[in-house]
């Protein structure tokens, strides 16, 4: 690729979890400059990277890097100099054991070489390498294609990858045989090492992210590390409200339910549940009227059922994983909506309840259009204001209404149904999760990027 770099080449075109491949032209893995002839050079230069990441140590630094003194080359040394005084070198005999001592004991450099790539140029390629491009170049390739999904028999291949285009048996053939021996645990760039790497990382810290986590990167960090890799189109997170931010639906059941044990009687929940997202009181009060004959009292019956609905709102607060969602959503510059069938008022007044509804950038209610869900009228109403078109949207519902309302917008769909919904009525939705710490926001869009790019 650069003529005299014997290891180079780009990352792009390799399978993902997500269903789109690694960008090509965006990511590439190299041996050092140092060895481009005067053609490799220009071709290098005319690359036009945003950022060169060379990972090698002081006393590796023999000449001037190609790119010296330019605002896009920065050396972020791999090994922690200060750890590598600690290192018992006896205890890592074999090649394995010296990846998972680096992995462990340079956290802190690696993550200030994953950060200067997370705040490199978007709109430029970015270029790692050490000195062969196999060693600490192969891990920080490999933990960032193991990030993305990549399979690792696929990750495996594009480490070995550099045993070929080193001419590593060839170099170690030409060896005296008594340094042979010593030289291939070091030299050989087999699958299995960088595959023990990956189960050590998965062993000690729960997988990559985590890892990455324990290196010091924030979530909006991973995410935007991932991107460069696997885009996503995704600019706006938009939520239904009952059920769904807040489970109003069990203090909605439990007040009706208190309401007809009133009057001596059990709420039937088989007819329940409208099949859109309109307002059904008046009709739920006709069926209690019915059920309790003369003498019934419907001020009152509201009066008492509304105020033991309150106390019970009294404790209310989001359902699990919301709050970390909508951090990680304003964290990575989302737009924040609700589009509720409910009117302003009651979505206002919980949102202010628990101090919430400035972390908003939009909310849109029932009041506003005159169809409810699964009519798409007013998600498509939060899209216009929003100014967002629906297949760079994600809607978090918790109904089958919902998730149509939003899909009949153009909407990427998550179901995460309320208590009182199977989750084979929302199977329709893109994503069906049981809560929403079940999945990082960041994962969330990533596996919605198909919605964008397929």
């Amino acid at each position: 690729m650069w003529s005299g770099c014997l290891n180079a080449r780009d990352i792009g075109g390799l399978p993902t979890r997500y269903g789109v491949p690694t960008r090509s032209g965006t990511v590439f893995r190299t041996d050092s400059p140092d060895q481009l002839d005067d053609d490799g050079r220009a071709a290098f230069v005319a690359a036009g990277a945003g950022l060169v990441l060379d990972l090698r140590s002081d006393w590796e630094i023999t000449r001037p890097h190609l790119l010296d003194g330019s605002a896009s080359y920065q050396r972020i040394p791999w090994i922690d100099p200060a750890a590598e005084k600690l290192r018992d070198a006896e205890a890592e005999p074999l090649i394995t054991d010296i990846y998972r001592g680096s992995l462990d004991r340079n956290k802190a450099q690696i993550a200030k070489a994953f950060r200067a790539l997370v705040a490199a140029p978007a709109d430029a390629p970015v270029v790692v390498h050490c000195r062969s491009g196999k060693d600490r170049t192969g891990l920080l390739i490999a933990l960032w294609l193991d990030l993305v999904g990549v399979p690792r028999d696929v990750i495996a291949a594009d480490y070995a990858m550099s045993e070929e285009r080193l001419g590593i048996l060839a170099r170690l053939a030409e060896l005296p045989d008594d340094e042979r021996p010593a030289a291939e645990i070091l030299w050989r760039a087999l699958p299995s090492s960088i595959l023990d790497s990956l189960e050590h990382v998965d062993r000690c810290y729960g997988g990559v992210r985590a890892y990455l986590a324990a290196c010091g990167l924030s979530e909006g960090e991973i995410h935007r590390l991932a991107m460069r890799l696997v885009p996503s189109g995704i600019r706006a997170v938009v939520f239904d409200f009952d059920g769904l931010l807040m489970d109003t639906e069990t203090t909605l059941v439990e007040s009706w339910r208190a309401e007809w044990a009133h009057h001596g009687l059990e709420l039937d929940l088989a007819e329940f549940w409208p099949g859109h997202g309109g307002d059904v009181t008046e009709s739920r009060y006709e069926v209690l009227a019915a059920a309790v004959g003369a003498g019934f009292d419907r001020v009152a019956s509201h009066a008492r059922r509304t105020a033991h609905r309150d106390r019970l709102h009294g404790e209310l607060d989001f359902r699990p994983g919301i709050r970390e969602w909508i951090a990680a959503a304003r964290e990575l510059g989302l737009r924040v909506a609700i589009a509720s069938s409910s009117p302003r008022p009651w979505v206002c007044g919980h949102l202010e309840r628990v101090g919430a509804i400035e972390v908003f950038d939009l909310i849109v209610t029932g009041d506003e259009v005159a169809a409810h869900k699964p009519d798409p009228a007013i998600y498509e109403l939060a899209l216009r204001r929003l100014g967002v078109p629906g297949d760079e949207a994600i809607a978090v519902e918790d109904t089958a209404h919902g998730v149509a309302a939003a899909q009949a917008a153009g909407m990427f769909a998550v179901a995460i149904p309320n208590p009182f919904v199977r989750e084979a009525e929302v199977a329709a939705a893109d994503l069906v999760l049981g809560s929403a710490d079940q999945l990082l926001l960041s994962e969330l869009l990533l596996s919605a990027s198909t919605h964008v790019t397929g």
